[in-house]
């Protein structure tokens, strides 16, 4: 993929994508389990999300800074997180009784606003409020602890620097609160007060949580999530160590009672209410241009209806007389709001009993409302209502317009507002489109829709396989970068979610070849770039295999950029290694075709033989006679129905590589041919398309539908891999060439090696893992690797590497995502401060902004062809296994074109489009529709 145009438009949200799951849970776990203090900087606890398995991969791409503390799965044991011995004991907490008035019992709380960047000012205002209440009402600052990320009140787009406020006009609530927040250091609780609830069994805890959410999950400032069933785990694990006699929790976000649904068992003493049902959206409230707003200098959300209408109702009411239950009727009843567009349902779950508690005992009370009684609360002076709720999803795009409008005409401001609301759209749009297009690529096309917007029955949870759930999305934001706060609505798709296994293997008979034979070799990297370092180490491998066994270089041609072996970025140049400590696998390597004539057209040429049509290179061709044999071995980025060259715009379609061999066996210029090819989706090259009777037998790592994996990845153990920051090998590619290292080709059939790269790249059963898949003349499976890999000469004694287990999955990361971790790494490890910092962090700004770019404009296009309704359905659809993904490869190949030519290139990220591509031509789009719509979407 090579990385040359990116637009900028990157998403200040976005810290870094995954830092917070640590963060809140941690925090909050933390917060909960009386056991963390002041992390140190290790990784400590993580929540890991396999609550059996003792270790799940860890995909670290999304760590911006150190891989701060992360929440300790083990939800089974009692104990949560492990803290390191060389921790500062906690803070002393102990002894608290805050018992006033004669409640015995320390009253506890927990507030987390899940939130930056001042787009959502809203729910840092609803936390510094609920902070002020809670000091009202008589609980001592030591037992509330703060989470925020406190990028507000001091924020230079805050018209009144120091000071936040949660409704229009309002007091400011910013000031006293404890900056035990996590402040943009995200050391996680290092960078704390590391206060946490020490409680015991007769306290009562109250946790309120405000931010964005999606069905299971909650956001976290870095863009990282709190999945339902972990928050439940902490709880329940809270509960088993009989640290609280009663807890009231409550939850401001999109889909919030799909947290606690079918998930919180009543017998925790827990009660909770959330600001919405399980399937819809929570609403801002006091937005600009509403009736209350916030003054015209604002351009944001002051605060979240739910929550303003329970801070509200805890300001003027005596809380020593009103319940829990009273104060969730009030509530539920302000956010009902009648205008039904922007409306949501507070829920309740968990102990009921608890509604007839007084809410002094989890808030206090406010003594100047000591004489108001809450009893007839219709007969009150109403709380105002809004002519204008905004959809929590929807207010940063408020904000960014209100700023638009406001600039002056022409402006330096109104351009950057515009570019950040265009930004902010296009991200949406790259979400909507990526998400449809996943799910149709998982269901197919009629069956997506139903799938992905099916709501179970109340009291069913919205997800039975959690860590299934916790995978996929971290896969979605490994391919398709962070979902974000507005992604977070497609929680739910990712629910219905359920990988299928197209399993697809034939029997045949094996045919001999008689006759004396050439062994050909075709190797082909197709990208190029530092960040895909192992494709072109993949390649280099394979030609020191075959040069071992035998085949000279006058029939082994290589395709490769050949960027890497120099690059700057190569710690020891002239040298590329396929493995951590590996041999130098570069010496000798024949540069046949590089740089940019390592092209498609001159690969067709040299594959079919024909000298006069290659341009450039070393003028190399596959000069096979009928006897001969040929492997093909291709590694790179791939997507359905393509796999791309290292230019830009330039891809090796499915249809037109079948052609090119189809040719080949025409012109009796081969006896057998194997082909294997690594890359996402590398199965739709096939699928459908390859004849049986070519005599070509065909191996991929992945299916028509999935991603295939890099491995030997930075970041796992990185004394192992060389010091480099980039991933090394892909999971297919070091399995079958690891395979050949340590067996003799003689005695190991093609069949063989199918079955071990098969298991070894996992066969679809871990999360990281790939259906390996053949295709084509399955006779040739009975024939030995020599065949096709190794002279008749007995070579050398084969190397064994004395490793035949295969790399440890933690370092295998989806193929689409290793560029992003490569350019994590690269700005984790820049000294703070330094340009290099700056730099690393400018690369991977605009790498997620031109993926946002690409999801954005081909979402877009697909609402302008098909309107906005049928348009996923279109994209997202699945052709069913055995048939090619489309019918008219031409028009393929010109809907590339044509939105290439408005839009800018797909890239290794974007080319997994190309499905939804293909889909419109199936569906009929012409090419000048094409252009039409691209035209509108991209200029």
């Amino acid at each position: 993929m090579s990385s040359h145009h990116h637009h900028h438009h990157h998403h200040p949200q976005h810290l870094s994508c995954g830092t917070t799951f640590l963060l809140l849970l941690t925090a909050i776990i933390s917060i909960l389990t009386s056991s963390i203090a002041a992390e140190p900087e290790p990784p400590t606890p993580k929540l890991n999300s396999e609550p059996v398995k003792p270790h799940t991969p860890k995909l670290k791409y999304s760590e911006p800074e150190p891989p701060s503390s992360k929440l300790n799965s083990e939800p089974v044991k009692q104990h949560i997180p492990k803290v390191n011995s060389e921790q500062e004991p906690p803070v002393a907490m102990l002894d608290f009784d805050g018992g006033d008035d004669g409640q015995t019992g320390t009253r506890w709380a927990v507030l987390v606003a899940g939130s930056n960047s001042y787009d959502n000012y809203r729910h840092q205002a609803d936390v510094c409020h609920a902070y002020q209440v809670l000091r009202r009402g008589g609980l001592k600052e030591e037992n509330i602890i703060v989470f925020m990320y406190d990028d507000i009140a001091f924020n230079p787009l805050n018209p009144r620097p120091g000071v936040i406020i949660n409704k229009p006009n309002g007091p400011d609530v910013y000031e006293g609160v404890p900056k035990v927040v996590l402040l943009g250091d995200r050391t996680g609780l290092t960078g704390g007060s590391g206060k946490v609830v020490d409680s015991g069994p007769n306290d009562h805890i109250f946790i309120y949580y405000a931010d964005h959410g999606g069905t299971g999950v909650l956001g976290m400032p870095e863009g990282s999530f709190v999945y339902a069933k972990d928050l439940v785990e902490v709880l329940k694990t809270k509960r088993a160590a009989n640290a609280y006699k009663s807890m009231v929790v409550y939850i401001e976000a999109c889909e919030s009672g799909s947290i606690f649904d079918h998930l919180l068992p009543k017998d925790l003493n827990i009660y909770a209410t959330t600001a919405a049902n399980s399937h819809e959206s929570s609403f801002a409230a006091y937005c600009p241009g509403d009736n209350p707003g916030p003054s015209d200098d604002f351009n944001t959300c002051l605060g979240d209806l739910y929550s303003i209408s329970w801070l509200e109702d805890c300001d003027k009411h005596d809380l020593s007389k009103e319940t829990l239950g009273q104060q969730y009727e009030v509530v539920r009843r302000r956010t009902a709001n009648s205008d039904l567009d922007a409306s949501s349902h507070v829920m309740q779950f968990g102990n009921m009993n608890q509604r007839k508690d007084i809410l002094f005992s989890y808030v206090g009370t406010n003594p100047e409302n000591g004489n108001y009684t809450s009893t007839d609360i219709n007969a009150e002076s109403s709380p105002p209502t809004f002519s204008k709720l905004v959809d929590q999803r929807d207010a940063d795009l408020l904000h960014l317009r209100h700023k638009f409008h406001k600039a002056p005409f022409g402006s330096e401001e109104k351009h950057e507002a515009q570019k950040q609301l265009l930004k902010r759209l296009s991200h949406r749009k790259h979400i909507d489109f990526t998400i449809n297009k996943i799910a149709e690529l998982l269901f197919g096309y009629w069956n997506s829709k139903n799938l992905l917007n099916t709501v179970r029955g109340p009291g069913q949870p919205t997800i039975e396989d959690w860590d299934c759930f916790k995978m996929i999305v971290k896969t979605y934001e490994e391919w398709c970068g962070p979902l974000s706060y507005y992604g977070m609505k497609y929680a739910r798709a990712n629910a219905s979610r359920f990988p299928s296994a197209l399993e697809d293997f034939f029997h045949a008979d094996s045919g001999t070849t008689t006759g004396t034979f050439k062994r050909w070799a075709v190797l082909v990297a197709g990208s190029n770039g530092w960040v895909n370092y192992r494709h072109q180490a993949d390649i280099c491998h394979a030609y020191q295999i075959l040069k071992r066994n035998g085949l000279n270089d006058e029939n082994i041609i290589v395709f490769m950029y050949d960027d890497i072996a120099h690059s700057e970025n190569n710690p020891t140049p002239g040298v590329i290694i396929n493995k951590p400590d590996g041999n130098d696998v570069y010496k000798g390597v024949p540069k046949d075709y590089t740089g940019d004539n390592a092209n498609s057209k001159n690969l067709y040429a040299v594959i079919l033989g024909n000298k006069a049509a290659v341009k450039g290179g070393s003028g190399k061709v596959v000069n096979s006679g009928p006897n001969d044999h040929i492997f093909i071995y291709y590694a790179d980025h791939g997507a359905v129905g393509l796999i791309a060259m290292p230019g830009d715009g330039d891809y090796v379609y499915a249809k037109d590589l079948v052609a090119v061999l189809k040719k080949k066996h025409a012109a009796k210029a081969y006896a057998k041919m194997v082909v294997y090819i690594e890359a996402c989706e590398a199965g739709s090259m096939f699928e459908g398309l390859l004849p049986k009777n070519l005599n070509i037998y065909a191996t991929t790592a992945s299916n028509a539908e999935e991603n295939s994996y890099a491995a030997y990845c930075p970041d796992e153990s990185s004394d192992l891999k060389g010091g480099l920051d980039t991933c090394l090998g892909d999971l297919y590619s070091v399995s079958w060439m690891e395979d050949c290292d340590k067996n003799d080709l003689h005695k190991e059939t093609v069949g063989q090696q199918y079955d071990a790269v098969r298991s070894r790249t996992g066969n679809g059963t871990d999360t990281y893992s790939s259906h390996v898949m053949q295709y084509g003349s399955t006779t040739l499976r009975k024939d030995f690797l020599a065949a096709f890999m190794a002279t008749n000469v007995l070579p050398h004694k084969p190397t064994s590497t004395g490793e035949t287990s295969s790399p440890s999955v933690s370092s295998v990361v989806d193929q689409r995502v290793a560029d992003l971790l490569h350019l994590k790494n690269k700005f984790n490890s820049a000294p703070i401060g330094s340009q290099e910092k700056l730099k690393a962090k400018r690369q991977l700004d605009d790498e997620i902004s031109q993926r946002q770019h690409v999801d954005y404009s081909i979402n877009q296009i697909g609402k302008l062809l098909f309107g906005p309704k049928k348009s996923s359905k279109v994209l997202n659809n699945v052709r069913p296994s055995g048939q090619a993904v489309v019918d008219d490869w031409d028009c393929l190949k010109k809907l590339v074109r044509a939105y290439e030519d408005h839009c800018g290139f797909l890239s290794g990220y974007g080319i997994k489009y190309s499905r939804a591509i293909a889909n419109m031509c199936n569906a009929g789009v012409t090419e000048e529709q094409m252009v039409a719509a691209s035209m509108k979407t991209c200029t």
